[in-house]
């Protein structure tokens, strides 16, 4: 780093946690006290020996961060160490000093397979660096209570809003109700350890065969996601005989439901039928909207045509510096879900 020798590039381990705290209040404000208290746990520090996540220090304050979640990747059947990018800032006065890539290529060092979804800015840095986009992640949202919707609250009052709610929920209310088959069996209830574990099993059993690179959810994946995950308070898993999910109910803006982890990801009947059943258990929780993420094109457009549905096309990059995995990963088709990644920590 001849260029920028006041600039030390080191673990986040390497200063002081009131400094990195800073950083964080600089860099990500809306999400202050939650990092505060799980930068680790979201990073999985533990996964690379406290050696990430990845930070830029100049005269004992931090200027840049590299985020990182780690996680085994299955890739045509072999196991592969792998990991999202995630939280990649740089404070505004030290951009365009190529400092985001230094950052980048230090960063791609950790893991065999890189993976991450970025906006319109990062992915700029990626591309230069020879990471690979691909537009085939659909992140689909299923309106309840619509104006309640966050987008709403910041254009309309509470009283226009009320009112088109009242308009618009009878519409839905009856798309929901048909979709629903609610004479069948289902529940939705708190997550619990043994609720939990009947969730896993049924998703091991399900597990696709098909050659998908997607997540390895070991037990030691299972029990650190879920089970010691900062939010497990709020998880709620929905239940038929052979169909299960792990939710989140949360309120950080406005009430709405992320479907993190389903127990069979391309079951598109079941996944249609969950989602209007949560929609109608939204209408009497003041639920204002569902999340789902697919890579499966035909599940998003089934939810666009048959649901109340938008969908989001997000920008999903991947890289790795070994020649041979680089070239295994533009060959196949990846298989995330709202589990991976961090998008139930971003508002």
């Amino acid at each position: 780093m001849k260029e920028n020798q006041e600039i030390e590039l080191k673990s986040a381990f390497s200063v002081s946690e009131n400094e990195l705290i800073e950083f964080y209040r600089q860099a990500f404000n809306d999400r202050i006290k939650q990092l505060t208290i799980y930068w680790k746990w979201l990073n999985r520090t533990d996964y690379f020996d406290n050696k990430i996540p990845l930070v830029m220090e100049k005269n004992g304050k931090v200027i840049a961060h590299a985020g990182m979640i780690p996680f085994d990747i299955s890739l045509n059947k072999n196991k592969y160490k792998a990991a999202w990018f995630i939280d990649f800032k740089i404070l505004d006065e030290y951009q365009r000093q190529g400092l985001g890539g230094i950052l980048t290529k230090e960063w791609v060092n950790y893991p065999d397979c890189c993976v991450t979804f970025c906006n319109h800015k990062s992915i700029g840095v990626f591309k230069k660096l020879g990471w690979q986009e691909v537009f085939n992640a659909y992140r689909t949202l299923i309106f309840v209570h619509m104006f309640d919707h966050p987008g709403f609250v910041r254009m309309l009052p509470k009283f226009i809003r009320k009112g088109l709610n009242f308009l618009i929920i009878p519409f839905l209310f009856t798309i929901y109700k048909t979709r629903a088959k609610t004479s069948q069996n289902y529940s939705i209830s708190k997550l619990s350890d043994d609720s939990f574990l009947d969730f896993y099993e049924l998703y091991k059993m399900k597990l696709q065969k098909d050659n998908t690179t997607s997540t390895i959810r070991d037990a030691a994946y299972a029990k650190w996601r879920i089970l010691q995950s900062p939010n497990k308070e709020r998880y709620h898993i929905y239940s038929t005989e052979d169909f299960k999910a792990v939710i989140l109910i949360h309120n950080n803006h406005s009430m709405y439901i992320d479907v993190l982890w389903v127990s069979d990801n391309a079951n598109e009947l079941q996944i249609k039928r969950m989602i209007a059943r949560l929609g109608i258990y939204g209408f009497k929780n003041n639920i204002a909207y569902i999340r789902v993420l697919t890579m499966r094109k035909n599940i998003a457009d089934s939810l666009k045509i048959r649901i109340f549905t938008k969908v989001e096309y997000l920008r999903f990059a991947y890289y790795s510096k070994d020649k041979s995995i680089f070239e295994e990963m533009k060959a196949t088709r990846f298989d995330f879900e709202l589990i991976d990644s961090d998008f139930e920590h971003i508002k």
